[in-house]
Protein backbone atom coordinates (compact mmCIF):
# COMPACT_ATOMS: atom_id res chain seq x y z
CA UNK A 1 0.00 0.00 0.00
CA UNK A 2 1.65 3.31 -1.08
CA UNK A 3 2.26 6.59 1.27
CA UNK A 4 -0.35 8.39 -0.26
CA UNK A 5 -2.95 5.88 0.14
CA UNK A 6 -2.39 5.29 3.97
CA UNK A 7 -2.24 9.17 4.55
CA UNK A 8 -5.45 9.59 2.78
CA UNK A 9 -7.41 6.88 4.97
CA UNK A 10 -5.79 7.82 7.98
CA UNK A 11 -6.54 11.09 6.99
CA UNK A 12 -10.36 10.62 6.38
CA UNK A 13 -10.70 8.80 9.72
CA UNK A 14 -8.96 11.43 11.74
CA UNK A 15 -11.31 14.36 10.08
CA UNK A 16 -14.21 12.56 10.80
CA UNK A 17 -13.45 11.99 14.43
CA UNK A 18 -11.56 15.63 14.21
CA UNK A 19 -14.87 17.53 13.20
CA UNK A 20 -16.61 15.66 15.59
CA UNK A 21 -14.93 16.82 18.65
CA UNK A 22 -13.62 20.28 17.14
CA UNK A 23 -9.84 19.32 17.55
CA UNK A 24 -9.23 19.11 13.62
CA UNK A 25 -7.60 15.70 14.04
CA UNK A 26 -3.86 16.68 13.53
CA UNK A 27 -2.98 15.41 16.90
CA UNK A 28 -4.18 11.71 15.29
CA UNK A 29 -2.28 12.62 11.36
CA UNK A 30 1.06 13.97 13.06
CA UNK A 31 1.88 10.80 14.97
CA UNK A 32 1.09 7.83 11.98
CA UNK A 33 3.14 10.13 9.00
CA UNK A 34 5.67 10.63 11.81
CA UNK A 35 5.91 7.30 13.32
CA UNK A 36 4.15 4.86 10.41
CA UNK A 37 4.90 6.81 7.50
CA UNK A 38 8.72 7.84 8.78
CA UNK A 39 8.05 11.53 7.68
CA UNK A 40 9.89 14.28 9.33
CA UNK A 41 7.98 15.69 12.20
CA UNK A 42 7.96 19.53 11.15
CA UNK A 43 6.96 17.90 7.90
CA UNK A 44 4.44 15.87 9.42
CA UNK A 45 2.87 19.07 10.96
CA UNK A 46 3.03 20.97 8.02
CA UNK A 47 0.61 18.79 6.32
CA UNK A 48 -1.41 18.26 9.06
CA UNK A 49 -2.02 21.64 9.12
CA UNK A 50 -3.73 21.67 5.45
CA UNK A 51 -5.75 18.70 6.91
CA UNK A 52 -6.94 21.13 9.57
CA UNK A 53 -7.46 24.00 7.52
CA UNK A 54 -9.78 21.33 5.43
CA UNK A 55 -11.75 20.02 8.62
CA UNK A 56 -12.77 23.42 9.42
CA UNK A 57 -13.95 24.41 6.01
CA UNK A 58 -15.96 20.96 5.53
CA UNK A 59 -17.52 20.56 8.54
CA UNK A 60 -18.33 24.10 9.67
CA UNK A 61 -21.10 25.23 7.03
CA UNK A 62 -23.22 22.49 8.24
CA UNK A 63 -22.26 23.64 12.09
CA UNK A 64 -23.22 27.32 10.95
CA UNK A 65 -26.69 26.61 8.92
CA UNK A 66 -27.57 24.73 11.76
CA UNK A 67 -26.77 27.48 14.86
CA UNK A 68 -24.76 25.76 17.18
CA UNK A 69 -21.18 27.11 16.26
CA UNK A 70 -21.57 30.87 18.39
CA UNK A 71 -19.94 33.20 15.32
CA UNK A 72 -19.48 35.86 17.72
CA UNK A 73 -17.59 34.08 20.30
CA UNK A 74 -16.20 32.31 17.62
CA UNK A 75 -14.86 35.53 15.74
CA UNK A 76 -13.13 36.93 19.02
CA UNK A 77 -11.14 34.09 20.44
CA UNK A 78 -10.04 33.13 16.37
CA UNK A 79 -8.16 36.67 15.90
CA UNK A 80 -6.38 36.22 19.10
CA UNK A 81 -5.56 32.57 17.90
CA UNK A 82 -4.37 33.24 14.60
CA UNK A 83 -2.05 35.94 15.97
CA UNK A 84 -0.71 32.78 18.33
CA UNK A 85 -0.77 30.24 15.29
CA UNK A 86 1.55 32.82 13.40
CA UNK A 87 4.31 33.22 16.33
CA UNK A 88 4.02 29.50 16.82
CA UNK A 89 4.90 28.62 13.78
CA UNK A 90 7.74 31.09 13.56
CA UNK A 91 8.81 29.29 16.96
CA UNK A 92 8.93 26.30 14.96
CA UNK A 93 11.59 26.57 13.24
CA UNK A 94 14.26 26.95 16.24
CA UNK A 95 12.89 23.63 17.53
CA UNK A 96 13.95 20.35 16.80
CA UNK A 97 11.85 17.31 15.87
CA UNK A 98 12.84 15.67 19.14
CA UNK A 99 11.81 18.69 21.04
CA UNK A 100 8.90 19.12 19.08
CA UNK A 101 7.81 15.12 19.59
CA UNK A 102 8.58 15.40 23.60
CA UNK A 103 6.11 18.66 23.08
CA UNK A 104 2.90 16.98 21.36
CA UNK A 105 3.27 13.84 23.71
CA UNK A 106 3.03 16.47 26.82
CA UNK A 107 0.23 17.82 25.12
CA UNK A 108 -1.89 15.22 24.87
CA UNK A 109 -1.22 13.34 27.99
CA UNK A 110 -2.18 16.93 29.22
CA UNK A 111 -5.62 17.19 27.32
CA UNK A 112 -6.30 13.72 27.90
CA UNK A 113 -5.90 14.12 31.40
CA UNK A 114 -7.79 17.18 31.57
CA UNK A 115 -10.88 15.28 29.46
CA UNK A 116 -11.20 12.70 31.95
CA UNK A 117 -11.35 15.15 34.91
CA UNK A 118 -14.37 17.00 32.43
CA UNK A 119 -16.22 13.77 32.36
CA UNK A 120 -15.90 12.81 36.07
CA UNK A 121 -16.45 16.31 37.16
CA UNK A 122 -19.48 17.64 34.57
CA UNK A 123 -19.37 21.41 33.83
CA UNK A 124 -22.44 23.54 35.48
CA UNK A 125 -24.06 26.93 35.15
CA UNK A 126 -22.34 28.73 37.84
CA UNK A 127 -23.32 32.58 38.48
CA UNK A 128 -22.64 35.01 36.08
CA UNK A 129 -19.63 37.39 37.02
CA UNK A 130 -19.66 41.06 36.43
CA UNK A 131 -17.27 40.44 33.46
CA UNK A 132 -19.63 37.90 32.02
CA UNK A 133 -22.90 39.88 32.62
CA UNK A 134 -20.92 43.26 30.61
CA UNK A 135 -19.34 40.58 27.83
CA UNK A 136 -22.84 40.49 25.85
CA UNK A 137 -21.96 36.82 24.60
CA UNK A 138 -25.49 35.12 25.36
CA UNK A 139 -26.95 33.44 22.91
CA UNK A 140 -29.24 30.11 22.48
CA UNK A 141 -29.18 26.41 20.22
CA UNK A 142 -31.34 23.63 19.61
CA UNK A 143 -29.86 20.44 21.26
CA UNK A 144 -30.26 18.10 18.72
CA UNK A 145 -30.46 15.03 20.15
CA UNK A 146 -33.75 16.67 22.22
CA UNK A 147 -34.93 19.24 20.14
CA UNK A 148 -34.46 21.75 23.09
CA UNK A 149 -33.62 25.40 23.24
CA UNK A 150 -30.16 25.42 25.33
CA UNK A 151 -29.42 29.05 26.25
CA UNK A 152 -26.24 30.19 27.79
CA UNK A 153 -23.89 32.94 28.02
CA UNK A 154 -19.97 32.77 27.83
CA UNK A 155 -17.72 33.17 31.28
CA UNK A 156 -14.74 34.96 31.37
CA UNK A 157 -14.26 36.16 27.84
CA UNK A 158 -11.11 37.77 28.65
CA UNK A 159 -9.58 34.78 29.94
CA UNK A 160 -10.65 32.86 27.24
CA UNK A 161 -9.15 34.97 24.74
CA UNK A 162 -5.48 34.97 26.48
CA UNK A 163 -5.66 31.05 26.35
CA UNK A 164 -6.99 31.10 22.55
CA UNK A 165 -4.35 33.04 21.71
CA UNK A 166 -2.13 30.10 23.44
CA UNK A 167 -4.19 27.51 21.58
CA UNK A 168 -2.94 29.33 18.47
CA UNK A 169 0.84 29.27 19.46
CA UNK A 170 -0.19 25.41 20.08
CA UNK A 171 -1.21 25.39 16.74
CA UNK A 172 1.92 26.52 14.99
CA UNK A 173 3.89 24.60 17.03
CA UNK A 174 2.58 21.25 16.69
CA UNK A 175 -0.21 21.10 13.38
CA UNK A 176 -2.66 20.43 15.81
CA UNK A 177 -5.26 23.22 15.52
CA UNK A 178 -5.40 24.52 18.63
CA UNK A 179 -8.55 22.60 18.94
CA UNK A 180 -7.36 20.43 22.01
CA UNK A 181 -6.67 23.83 24.37
CA UNK A 182 -9.77 25.81 22.46
CA UNK A 183 -12.46 22.93 23.41
CA UNK A 184 -11.75 22.35 27.10
CA UNK A 185 -11.09 26.05 27.67
CA UNK A 186 -14.95 27.27 25.76
CA UNK A 187 -16.25 23.90 28.15
CA UNK A 188 -15.21 24.07 31.77
CA UNK A 189 -13.46 28.38 31.61
CA UNK A 190 -15.92 30.03 29.93
CA UNK A 191 -19.37 27.60 30.80
CA UNK A 192 -20.08 27.02 27.03
CA UNK A 193 -22.08 23.87 26.33
CA UNK A 194 -19.84 21.04 25.22
CA UNK A 195 -21.61 20.69 21.65
CA UNK A 196 -21.40 25.06 21.31
CA UNK A 197 -17.86 24.41 22.10
CA UNK A 198 -16.52 21.50 19.43
CA UNK A 199 -18.54 23.36 16.51
CA UNK A 200 -17.27 26.47 16.80
CA UNK A 201 -13.75 25.66 17.68
CA UNK A 202 -14.05 23.56 14.11
CA UNK A 203 -15.26 26.80 12.80
CA UNK A 204 -12.20 28.62 14.08
CA UNK A 205 -9.51 26.20 12.94
CA UNK A 206 -9.10 27.40 9.65
CA UNK A 207 -8.38 30.34 10.35
CA UNK A 208 -5.80 29.81 13.04
CA UNK A 209 -3.87 26.77 10.87
CA UNK A 210 -3.42 28.79 7.68
CA UNK A 211 -1.89 31.36 9.71
CA UNK A 212 0.72 28.90 10.40
CA UNK A 213 0.81 26.65 7.16
CA UNK A 214 1.86 29.73 5.18
CA UNK A 215 5.16 30.37 7.38
CA UNK A 216 5.84 26.52 7.34
CA UNK A 217 5.23 26.93 3.22
CA UNK A 218 7.59 30.23 3.45
CA UNK A 219 10.51 27.74 4.95
CA UNK A 220 10.08 24.67 2.64
CA UNK A 221 8.62 22.46 4.73
CA UNK A 222 5.09 21.97 2.98
CA UNK A 223 5.27 18.73 0.77
CA UNK A 224 2.21 19.25 -1.65
CA UNK A 225 2.37 15.37 -2.49
CA UNK A 226 1.59 14.69 1.09
CA UNK A 227 -0.74 17.23 1.89
CA UNK A 228 -2.82 16.65 -1.14
CA UNK A 229 -3.69 12.87 0.26
CA UNK A 230 -3.97 14.34 3.62
CA UNK A 231 -6.34 17.28 2.83
CA UNK A 232 -8.77 14.85 0.42
CA UNK A 233 -8.64 12.48 3.23
CA UNK A 234 -9.80 15.06 5.44
CA UNK A 235 -12.73 16.83 3.44
CA UNK A 236 -13.93 13.11 2.84
CA UNK A 237 -13.98 12.15 6.82
CA UNK A 238 -14.88 16.05 8.09
CA UNK A 239 -18.29 16.10 6.17
CA UNK A 240 -19.23 12.36 7.63
CA UNK A 241 -18.18 13.14 10.84
CA UNK A 242 -20.63 16.80 10.94
CA UNK A 243 -23.64 14.54 10.37
CA UNK A 244 -22.14 11.91 12.79
CA UNK A 245 -22.06 14.13 16.11
CA UNK A 246 -25.20 15.34 15.70
CA UNK A 247 -26.32 11.64 17.03
CA UNK A 248 -24.01 10.82 19.28
CA UNK A 249 -23.27 11.25 22.91
CA UNK A 250 -20.78 14.16 23.95
CA UNK A 251 -19.59 11.95 26.81
CA UNK A 252 -18.72 9.14 24.05
CA UNK A 253 -16.53 11.20 21.95
CA UNK A 254 -14.66 12.76 25.10
CA UNK A 255 -14.08 9.06 25.86
CA UNK A 256 -12.98 7.99 22.67
CA UNK A 257 -10.52 11.05 22.71
CA UNK A 258 -9.03 10.23 25.74
CA UNK A 259 -8.32 6.63 24.85
CA UNK A 260 -6.83 7.81 21.21
CA UNK A 261 -4.77 11.02 23.33
CA UNK A 262 -3.03 8.87 25.58
CA UNK A 263 -2.15 5.55 23.05
CA UNK A 264 -0.26 8.62 21.25
CA UNK A 265 1.12 10.51 23.99
CA UNK A 266 2.86 7.30 24.96
CA UNK A 267 3.88 6.01 21.48
CA UNK A 268 5.61 10.47 20.91
CA UNK A 269 7.61 9.91 24.18
CA UNK A 270 8.93 6.34 23.01
CA UNK A 271 9.90 8.33 19.68
CA UNK A 272 11.56 11.45 21.60
CA UNK A 273 13.31 8.71 23.83
CA UNK A 274 14.40 6.65 20.53
CA UNK A 275 15.80 9.81 18.53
Amino acid sequence: MSAALIAFLVSTAAGGFGSMVGIGGGFVIVPLLSLVLGYDVKVAIAASLIGVIATSLSASPRYIKSGIADRRLGVLLLVAAAAGGLAGGMTAGYLDGRTLSLLFALLLAGVALRMLWQIRHPATGAPLDDEAAASGFASSYVEPTTGDEVAYRAHRVLSGTLVSFAAGNVSGLLGVGGGVINVPTMNVLMSVPIRVATTTSTYMLAATATTSAVVYLASGQLDPLLAAPVALGVIVGARAGARLSMRLSQDILRLAFIIVAAVFAVSMFIEFFSL
